[in-house]
């Protein structure tokens, strides 16, 4: 994996983010493990609007040439597109508590940033998958990512170990090992389970659309990402697919001279009637004919509903079913 290392001046005073904070709890779509509940009460805070981050900046033009793939993958059409470079520069950062995450769902980005004085700095950015289906999370199940403003992020409520979990997707393969090591749970008010992983057994999705609602990385780079930059707290902020660049994203692409593979026109992007009615599509794994048992996601391996360990007789039922 080719590493992009940025070298360039920034500013040593600190500006912390006073941005809105809200609470849920349970487990959701595509994760498994046990969960703290924390409730936070909501904020309201404009300090990060007053913050030069979100000065004017005109977005760079887009690129035609690099578009979405449709492709048949496990018996679901997936979206796919041209993988890029990972960034990642822990040296550039100041304080850790200050740096924050900002996903595209509309360019299958990943950004860590921290605001540093008058700048926002772009400390790593990786590819991501993103939901199957395009659109803000309204349902349980609805294979969609929740969306966020700047003003009301989610934050992360936990990091886990996610080396042993496994997750049947239904496609004939089982139960898998699908998280790489880490899993990062996200408090999103309204749905529960959402977290940004690892994309064991799925590497290829990634960057594009596949999952059921999580943010998979590449496995490396959630281990970059959980070493050098992620925290309890961390806020991370969810772009809706319509939503482009914002001003401080365009002024640090600038000033560090960071280019990109992706930058998709929102007016042209595939949408989800147009992908379920392609003819045009690609192929690359087939749904196995094996009967596969839908596991309930709430569940772990060797554990029952809402994380209780199961008895030797449930265990071995449930091996049964396998």
């Amino acid at each position: 994996m080719k590493r992009i290392i940025i070298i360039g001046a920034v500013v040593a005073s600190m500006a912390t983010m006073g941005i809105a904070q809200s609470g849920c709890t349970g487990v959701g779509d595509g994760s498994s493990g046990t969960v703290n509940t924390s409730s936070d009460s909501v904020v309201e805070n404009t300090a990060l609007e007053k913050n030069s981050i979100f000065r004017t900046g005109k977005a760079p033009s887009y690129d035609t040439s690099v578009t979405e793939r449709i492709v048949e993958d496990l018996g679901n059409r997936t979206i796919r597109a041209a993988a890029d470079s990972t960034i990642s520069n822990p040296t550039l950062m100041k304080n850790r508590k200050n740096a924050f995450i900002l996903i595209s769902k509309k360019d299958f980005y990943l950004y860590v940033y921290e605001p540093q004085g008058n700048d926002t700095v772009l400390l790593a950015r990786y590819d991501v998958c993103l939901s199957l289906k395009k659109g803000d999370k309204q349902r349980r199940g609805d294979m969609r990512t929740p969306s966020c403003s700047m003003k009301r992020p989610f934050t992360i409520s936990q990091i886990v170990d996610a080396s042993t979990w496994k997750h049947d997707f239904g496609d004939g393969r089982g139960s898998i090992k699908s998280y790489g090591n880490w899993f990062m749970r996200l408090v999103t008010p309204g749905h529960s389970g959402i977290g940004i992983h690892g994309s064991t057994n799925n590497r290829q999705s990634v960057p594009g659309r596949a999952s059921e609602g999580c943010i998979r990385l590449k496995d490396e780079d959630i281990i970059d990402l959980k070493k050098n930059y992620a925290s309890v707290g961390m806020k991370v902020v969810i772009k809706d697919e319509a939503e482009d660049d914002l001003p401080f994203e365009i002024t640090a692409h600038e000033r560090q001279a960071i280019k990109r593979v992706r930058h998709f026109d929102p007016a042209t992007t595939l949408t989800n009637e147009q992908i379920a009615r392609a003819t045009d599509i690609e192929k690359d794994r087939v749904k196995s004919n094996k009967v596969s048992v839908k596991r309930d996601s709430t569940v772990e391996p060797n554990k029952g509903p809402k994380g209780k360990n199961m008895t030797l007789e449930q265990l071995r039922q449930a091996n049964k079913k396998k």
